[in-house]
C-alpha cells in the first residue's frame, strides 16, 4: 500500500490565482500560486472549478468565523482533491506574510517554512476520507450507461429556454441542473415555467422553459426512476443552436443535497449559497456526462 505521508508530501497550499504578463487561459483555467511541504514556491494552471470548490467550502468556514488555508491534498498518484483546512491566528499571519514574500520576492523565507508544514499536516487527517468519497463518487455516481443515456438526449430549440443571468455574472456555465419549480412572475408567459437552477459554477440561476418541455423531462425521469429503482436529476446543456435535456442517476445523499439548496434559497432569497461537497461531486459528473456542453450564456 501506497504511504502518502512522506517527508516531504505532494501536498501543497494554494496562495493566490495570479496572471502572467501576456498569458491567455481558456475560461475554465486559472494559474494558481502555491508553495509545496518544502516552502518552494510554483505555480500551475489548475480548473477553476477546483479552486472555486475549496472556495465554496471555505464560506462554510467563515460562517463559523473561522480562518481558513485552501490545500491541495493528494489521494493517489497524480490525484488530488482541493481543500479548505481551518487555521490558528498564528498560522493566518504567517500565511499572509508567505504570500506576500512568493509574491514579491518568489521564495519563502527559512524561518516562515515550519509554518507552511504545520498547515499542510492539518490536511492529513482528512486524506483518507477523501479518498474514500473520490473513490465511491466515481463507482456509484452513475451507472456507467453513458452510450444509452446519450441516446435520451431530448433536443429543443432556442426559444423553448430563457436564462436570467444573475447580476453579479456575465455568464452561466452549462450545464443546469434543475432544481425547482417557482412560481411565475409578470414577465413569465402562460406557456413558461421558472425554473431555479444551479449552473456547472455552482451559481444559482433562473430560466424559464416551455411548459410542455419541463413536463415531457420530469416525465421521462420519473419513468426512468421507477424502471431502474434509482435516483435521478435533469441536467440542461446548450447544443448547437439550441439546448438538449437528459437526466443522470445521482446517490440519495447527493438527491439529498440538491434538494437543500431551493429550500436554503426559500429561507434567505439569497442566490449565494454554499454548495456541499455532494453537490459538487454531482455537478462535476454532469460535466463529464456531457463533456461537449461546457458552453457559456452571454
Amino acid at each position: 500500500m501506497r504511504v502518502f505521508w512522506r517527508r516531504h508530501s505532494n501536498d501543497l497550499i494554494y496562495l493566490t490565482p495570479i496572471q502572467l504578463e501576456n498569458e491567455q487561459l481558456p475560461g475554465d483555467k486559472i494559474r494558481m500560486l502555491y508553495c509545496d511541504s518544502k516552502g518552494n514556491v510554483l505555480t500551475a494552471i489548475i480548473e477553476n472549478s477546483v479552486y472555486e470548490l475549496a472556495r465554496s467550502h471555505a464560506e462554510q468556514l467563515q460562517h463559523t468565523n473561522t480562518d481558513y488555508a485552501i490545500l491541495s491534498v493528494e489521494i493517489a498518484p497524480t490525484e488530488s482533491v482541493a481543500l479548505a483546512v481551518g487555521i490558528n491566528p498564528e498560522q493566518v499571519t504567517a500565511l499572509e506574510y508567505i504570500l506576500g514574500h512568493a509574491v514579491e520576492r518568489g521564495e519563502v523565507p527559512d524561518v516562515l517554512k515550519k509554518y507552511i508544514k504545520e498547515i499542510i499536516r492539518i490536511g492529513e487527517p482528512k486524506r483518507e476520507e477523501l479518498r474514500r468519497l473520490h473513490k465511491w463518487a466515481k463507482n456509484h455516481t452513475y451507472s456507467g450507461k453513458t452510450p444509452e443515456a446519450l441516446q435520451r438526449l431530448s433536443y429543443y430549440p432556442e426559444d423553448h429556454l430563457e436564462v436570467t443571468i444573475p447580476i453579479y455574472k456575465a455568464q452561466c456555465r452549462y450545464p443546469l441542473i434543475i432544481l425547482k419549480r417557482l412560481t411565475p412572475d409578470e414577465r413569465t408567459s402562460q406557456d413558461m415555467q421558472r425554473l431555479l437552477t444551479l449552473d456547472n459554477d455552482g451559481d444559482l440561476v433562473i430560466v424559464r422553459m416551455r411548459l410542455e418541455t419541463i413536463d415531457d423531462a420530469e416525465r421521462n425521469l420519473e419513468e426512468w426512476e421507477r424502471i431502474n429503482n434509482l435516483g435521478g436529476c435533469i441536467i440542461c446543456a446548450r447544443h448547437q443552436n439550441g439546448f438538449a435535456i437528459n437526466h443522470m442517476e445521482v446517490s440519495e445523499l447527493q438527491r439529498k443535497a440538491l434538494d437543500s439548496i431551493p429550500k436554503d434559497f426559500e429561507k434567505t432569497g439569497s442566490i449565494h449559497q454554499p454548495i456541499s461537497a455532494d453537490t459538487t461531486t454531482v455537478l462535476s459528473r454532469a460535466k463529464e456526462y456531457l463533456p461537449w456542453s461546457q458552453g457559456k450564456a452571454v
